[in-house]
């Protein structure tokens, strides 16, 4: 599709749903760069993730494969070397290569210095690594040790918190308020988000002739929630909208919903959220919201620098978040086998001047998958054989046909004892539950929500089996293909 090599930006928050920004629908919080990447270039729609936990998503989009064929199924499974990534597939067409922030290729749940100490040694592809993750260790906190001892403590006291409350029993958490909602002391010139901005600011800098890609990925929103002023109190807990929920909604649910909302549920995030308020509510989504202006007051900047450099036109950017987060919708937080679309729908917006559509929408559905062969195509890129996404290109000129007709989303985590998959089309969604009798579908046009579970309707039989087929095409489509076959014999 490219006459010309772009420079490519693909920003990445951690957690943030698809409609917690304005150029989505939201006319409560305050993203003007992020929307402005939106009335500049394209939205799509109807975007969604292959899992909703942070490694098996992101090493998705790295490799353009499903969780279950690339083997990150769940966080602490490390990317196998074997696999290809596509930074590789750009460092060897040319391409200085970076990445910056929140990678998640590996384990990160045991505090290091260098989370890199972990990576093959072809780095993923990546030229230039400058990482930090939620517990703010690596480069960014010895960096914050030079630059104000006052701020690295408080720093470093918050990674210490996070990793003492995720390891928490649920007698043992923090239930003195809002789940992990807290004050920051920090000045905000030295947050995570400064310095991942900062670092990618430098890799613009230093550009010349030879194309860079980035992969600036952001930590922001995830939990634990703690923006620092002022975004910590731009926006008013009891002048937000409330949660999306139905008294009983839960009832006709499979049982680990159930579990989730009183605190025993299997995943690190084990709280009675009964006992939550309106307010508590409110400063949950307060402070979440405060940390994503956070973001996009970044991204503005690096747009900035771009435009300083004079090389905007010449960038393609990608912005998009691994997955949601609940955000108390249906009584629940965070993140797990609750496939509503708060948390398996994301944000998708690309920005080229001249190549990519200026203020267009489309709502074919696309994937996660998709990200690495649309990034190649656009870069005039081959895309590598074993990769399973299809290139985006095609709908941005125009295609109608282009785009699938269902989203696979797949959950296998250990520590809940559920495997699970899910495919969303336009007009119903079901959730298949490997070895049960529940199992849960939606009609998305009726009930946009996902308040009523449809699976043992009656009515819907034919609908729910129709669907189980369609996920059994899926599953057999999507196979791994790898390694290539390169003789009959």
């Amino acid at each position: 599709m490219a006459e010309k090599r772009p420079n490519i930006i693909l920003f990445m928050a951690d957690q943030l749903r698809f409609d917690a920004l304005g150029c989505y629908g939201n006319n409560e919080i305050h993203t003007p760069n992020i929307d402005s990447l939106a009335l500049n270039g394209s939205v799509f729609d109807s975007h969604f993730i292959q899992n909703p936990v942070c490694s098996p998503s992101r090493c998705s989009i790295l490799t353009g494969r499903y969780p279950r064929n690339h083997g990150v199924r769940d966080n602490g499974i490390p990317l196998r070397d074997q696999e290809i990534c596509f930074p590789e597939v750009l460092r060897e067409n040319g391409y200085r290569t970076a990445a910056i922030g929140k990678m998640h290729f590996t384990t990160q749940f045991m505090q290091k210095e260098n989370e890199e100490d972990d990576w093959p040694e072809d780095r993923y592809g990546f030229d230039v690594v400058h990482t930090t993750c939620d517990t703010k260790t690596g480069e960014y906190l010895n960096w914050l040790k030079e630059q104000s001892g006052k701020d690295y403590e408080e720093v470093k006291f918050q990674g210490e918190r996070k990793a003492k409350e995720d390891r928490a029993s649920a007698s043992e958490k923090d239930n003195s308020g809002p789940p992990q909602v807290y004050p920051c002391k920090i000045n905000p010139d030295f947050h995570q988000s400064a310095w991942i901005a900062d670092r990618t600011i430098d890799v613009i800098k230093e550009s010349g002739e030879q194309p860079f890609f980035a992969l600036c990925s952001f930590v922001d929103p995830h939990h634990p929630f703690d923006p620092p002023e002022p975004y910590a109190s731009m926006y008013d807990p009891d002048q937000l909208s409330a949660p999306l929920r139905r008294d009983g909604e839960l009832d006709d649910k499979p049982p680990h919903f159930r579990c989730h909302r009183v605190g025993k549920g299997r995943g690190n995030e084990k709280y009675d959220y009964r006992r939550l308020s309106d307010h508590d509510w409110g400063q949950v989504k307060a402070a979440y919201y405060g940390m994503i202006s956070l973001v996009d007051y970044h991204i503005g900047r690096i747009m900035k620098a771009l435009k300083d450099k004079g090389i905007e036109d010449d960038t393609l950017i990608l912005f998009t978040s691994d997955h949601g987060e609940l955000l108390g919708d249906h009584g629940l937080l965070f993140k797990g086998p609750f496939h509503y679309d708060c948390l398996i729908k994301a944000p998708m917006i690309l920005q080229w001047a001249g190549t990519v559509p200026k203020g267009s929408r489309y709502t074919q559905i696309t994937e996660h998958v998709d990200i690495m062969p649309t990034l190649l195509d656009l870069a005039g890129v081959a895309v590598p054989h074993g990769v399973q996404g299809m290139s985006m290109a095609p709908v941005l000129r125009g295609d109608k046909g282009a785009g699938r007709e269902y989203a696979l989303t797949e959950f296998n985590c250990n520590d809940w004892g559920l495997d699970v998959k899910t495919i969303t089309g336009r007009d119903y969604k079901l959730t298949y539950y490997a070895g049960e009798q529940f199992g849960e579908l939606y009609d998305r046009n009726k009930d946009p929500g996902e308040f009523v579970n449809l699976w043992d309707d009656p009515d819907h039989r034919d609908v729910r089996d129709r669907l189980i087929c369609r996920l059994l095409d899926r599953i057999i489509q999507t196979e791994d293909t790898l390694p290539q076959r390169i003789g009959k014999y």
